[in-house]
């Protein structure tokens, strides 16, 4: 930017010195403020310079002058053009296709088919056109007919799950079409695009008119009227009702176990269905899940058993889990009273030597348990010749617990040997 800013200060002592000697001799003058010009463009054109270039846009090719009951029907590459211009730098950022308008005039047109000239034209000012490309279009012209097609409705969306069109009707059932020979003839009919997504209730509405072909392709015509008045009767035919999930379990688990409790996921379930099948139903049950001689937590994935015309939201099986575990009881185990601690020097008598133990835990557990698992100890330490009461202590396996034992205390009678 540094040879910019010194060249704009050059101008400007041109300018100041173009002024002065102006004052004195008018042709040195004249020539002086020309060079100045001259220079102050090359300075713009550096700072902004212009560009050359393919607009981004394709700009659509419009036929005018159409002679009267003809219509172009087709236009080769698509009837678009693109455009290369040249504008500055900064103008190019504003532009857009609305700058442009592509034509052909048809006036001259005096055949059916013909190749004619792209005539573009640019709103701005300071925009030039460089090139059209293509620079012709090939155009065929066909007389303009008329016609009348029936008008239909394509439902491109039905109403929602539970609810059910009972009738519908389109007014006028026919419509005018107008264009050139070729598409009226291609028309299949004219056609609503009628979307029910979520619509639940009935409804009266004016849609816009679409022209197909019969592969459902659209065609360029013109339609009178371009509405029509839909009108669409919508009854509910299911309704939702929400029922909890009861498990079918069959069989006994293991002896010394029990069912503790039964899991579904989900518990509840939503069914829908008409009025009177829902109804019906108290509550949903399941495909049997057996549980013979089970020791450990039964799983199953399961079918829910429903009735017929009713399904349910989502999948129809349900996942149960029936936990089993260990049933609780008691059990006396009577247990042989042993001594500890009695000084070499001393005997003891105890009376009585055993004691009844009561447990409580799971059953199998206490099934399988002996009396050698468990021990009922008296403690004589520090013991002398005497007469004493005294409890036993009792030590158990983990998987138990102790409730009591009898009797409470054990007499023992310690002497001299």
């Amino acid at each position: 930017m540094q040879p910019l800013t010194d060249l704009v200060r050059t101008v400007v002592a041109i300018l100041r010195d173009a002024f002065d000697v102006f004052r004195h001799t008018a042709t040195l003058g004249l020539l002086s403020l020309a060079l100045a010009v001259v220079i102050w463009f090359v300075v713009s054109d550096a700072q902004n310079p212009p560009k050359t270039d393919y607009f981004p846009g394709l700009i659509p090719v419009q036929a005018v002058n159409v002679p009267q009951g003809k219509a172009p029907t087709s236009l080769s590459e698509t009837g678009q053009v693109r455009v290369r211009v040249r504008a500055d730098e900064d103008v190019w950022d504003e532009l857009s296709i609305d700058d442009f308008k592509a034509t052909i005039d048809l006036s001259g047109m005096t055949q059916a088919q013909a190749n004619l000239s792209v005539s573009v034209s640019v709103e701005r000012n300071d925009v030039k056109i460089i090139q059209i490309s293509p620079s012709s279009v090939d155009v065929t012209l066909e007389p303009v007919t008329t016609e009348t097609k029936p008008v239909k409705i394509n439902t491109v969306a039905v109403a929602p799950a539970g609810f059910r069109v009972t009738e519908q009707s389109v007014s006028p059932d026919a419509v005018q079409v107008s264009g050139p020979q070729s598409l009226v003839d291609q028309t299949d009919a004219v056609w609503v695009d009628l979307n029910l997504t979520g619509v639940q209730v009935s409804l009266e509405h004016d849609y816009i008119l679409t022209a197909r072909d019969k592969d459902g392709r659209p065609l360029d015509v013109h339609i009178t009227p371009n509405t029509a008045n839909v009108s669409v009767t919508i009854v509910r035919t299911d309704w939702v009702l929400t029922f909890p999930v009861n498990p079918s379990i069959s069989g006994n688990v293991a002896p010394g176990y029990r069912a503790s409790s039964v899991e579904v996921d989900p518990p509840f379930v939503n069914v829908r269905g008409p009025v009177d099948v829902l109804q019906s139903i108290s509550t949903l049950t399941t495909d049997t899940i057996p549980v013979d001689n089970a020791q450990s937590d039964v799983q199953r994935s399961v079918k829910l058993l429903l009735p017929v015309g009713a399904t349910v939201d989502g999948s129809d099986e349900v996942v149960v889990r029936v936990r089993i575990e260990p049933a609780q009881g008691q059990r006396n185990v009577d247990v042989a009273v042993q001594i500890a601690g009695l000084n070499d020097s001393l005997s003891a008598a105890i009376a009585p030597d055993g004691v009844t133990v009561t447990l409580a835990g799971p059953l199998p557990v206490l099934d399988a348990l002996t009396g050698d698992a468990i021990i009922a100890r008296l403690d004589l330490s520090d013991l002398t010749p005497g007469t004493y009461r005294l409890a036993p202590e009792i030590e158990l396996p983990g998987d138990v617990r102790l409730v009591g034992f009898s009797p409470p205390e054990i007499q023992v009678t310690v002497s001299l040997r």
